[in-house]
């Protein structure tokens, strides 16, 4: 198995109070950054290839992960969505992966249950919260009808936690659809799951509703994950 992180971006809205890549926030008594966390679950769960496509301080992240992973930098990182980010990586694209975001502190039991989901293109999802800021999702049965920042909160279903699996031909159908996109400077990749959508090709989901995930975004995140971490509410570490 095969995953690529989305590790490119600048923080923008941490960067008074961090003012590095948010996958090298450190949590608990350890001071363990989400990356390494992400990439020590990945490894435990039988992942083969790990690739990091970074950008803003990307030599900070080589040398926190060192040869675990390999690297793909992203030069325009500055001025381009996570659209541009994953097409970065188009060479790695002809076979099936799992996407993440580098800021997704989740339970490692959500890995587990998406290994075990037959799809071809499979969104991790959670029904319970509807969060503003994110990316929503509306879904009918077992389908996702649409993703995306677009849709009201008021209209969700749910959010996208940031975690997604491809097979080799869903890989294949994202990829020609990135490639499509090539211009496209300002959207997340989930734009593209909305043009595959629409031609009608099956996107799927597992509700990770039972299992804690935190994206970090703002100060308050970072806050908030402290305190669950410290009331030991969730097990950061170890593993």
């Amino acid at each position: 198995m095969k995953a690529i992180i989305l590790a490119a971006g600048k923080g923008t809205r941490l960067k008074k109070y961090h003012n590095l890549p948010k996958g090298l926030l450190k949590f608990g008594k350890n001071k363990i950054s989400i990356l390494e966390r992400l990439c020590a679950i990945l490894k435990k769960n039988k992942f083969k290839k790990i690739v990091i496509i970074t950008g803003y301080k990307n030599k900070l992240i080589e040398r926190k992960i060192g040869k675990v992973a390999q690297y793909i930098y992203y030069p325009g990182f500055r001025n381009n969505n996570n659209l541009q980010t994953l097409l970065a990586a188009k060479k790695e694209l002809n076979e099936g992966f799992y996407c993440f975001f580098a800021d997704l502190i989740f339970d490692e039991k959500i890995i587990k249950k998406l290994i075990e989901k037959k799809s071809n293109a499979c969104l991790t999802i959670d029904t319970k919260k509807i969060l503003s800021g994110t990316m929503r999702i509306k879904k009918k049965q077992d389908k996702i009808i649409g993703v995306g920042s677009h849709i009201p909160t008021k209209n969700g279903d749910g959010n996208f936690i940031g975690i997604a699996k491809f097979s080799k031909p869903g890989a294949l159908l994202l990829k020609s659809h990135l490639m499509r996109e090539k211009n496209n400077k300002k959207d997340y990749y989930t734009h593209v799951i909305n043009k595959i959508i629409e031609e009608k090709k099956i996107v799927n989901f597992f509700d990770c509703k039972r299992y804690f995930w935190k994206e970090i975004d703002t100060y308050k995140d970072l806050c908030d994950m402290k305190a669950v971490i410290n009331k030991k509410k969730f097990k950061y570490w170890p593993l």
